[in-house]
């Protein structure tokens, strides 16, 4: 391999490696405002952010220790790990209903302060800027593994935009019924975007033979 995509591969590693690290802290800060103002929401959400990072870790691991082989032979596992992660990260898209009916359904008045709002909207903006950059740097990529983990960038980018809307709504009085209205509807379409998203890229992709 040439220096220069050996440098290449390091940059993209730690860049990945980066995202799991800011992705493990948000879901323990969820966890941890699940847990002291006892919001089933946020806690519910800590939980998909860990099923993401279990995605994220496992599609890591195939491709730093398993993909040592003749390039042929990564081609094809690389297939094989992106069809099956894309089933799980489907299945995972799905348990973001569970979230929506904490929030919605059985809503707790929670009294977040300004500080989770201001946190929650940073990594936000982070978050959707960072999947926007790295989304369109796996057009240009052979690997499929680098386009799975950069379409779980855009899908934890709409994800946290939801988490910021409960946050936000939490801080400015809590749930009312106009509110609910307005969460349930902004939510589904939230789904519906993951899961149509999900969906045309796996159709996009699965039939496609990276080098």
């Amino acid at each position: 391999m040439k220096i220069k995509d050996k440098i290449k591969n390091n940059k993209t590693f730690l860049s990945v490696c980066f995202s799991i690290i800011s992705t493990i802290i948000f879901a323990i800060y969820n966890c941890y405002l699940g847990v002291c103002f006892k919001d089933s929401f946020a806690i519910a959400i800590s939980i998909y952010y860990f099923l993401l990072i279990c995605i994220r870790l496992s599609a890591l691991i195939v491709e730093k220790q398993f993909v040592k082989k003749q390039d042929k032979m990564k081609s094809i596992i690389r297939i094989q790990t992106y069809k099956t992660l894309s089933i799980f990260v489907f299945g995972i898209d799905l348990c973001l209903i569970a979230p929506i009916i904490l929030m919605v359904v059985k809503p707790k008045d929670v009294k977040f302060g300004i500080i989770p709002a201001i946190t929650i909207a940073t990594y936000t903006t982070y978050k959707i800027i960072h999947a926007l950059l790295n989304y369109k740097k796996s057009k240009k990529t052979h690997n499929l593994i680098m386009v799975l983990l950069r379409e779980l960038n855009i899908i934890e980018a709409i994800v946290s935009i939801l988490t910021l809307q409960h946050t936000l709504i939490m801080v400015n009085g809590g749930m009312n019924e106009s509110m609910k209205t307005l969460s349930l509807i902004t939510s589904i379409g939230f789904i519906v975007v993951i899961i149509m998203f999900s969906i045309i890229s796996f159709v996009k992709n699965k039939n496609i033979s990276f080098k």
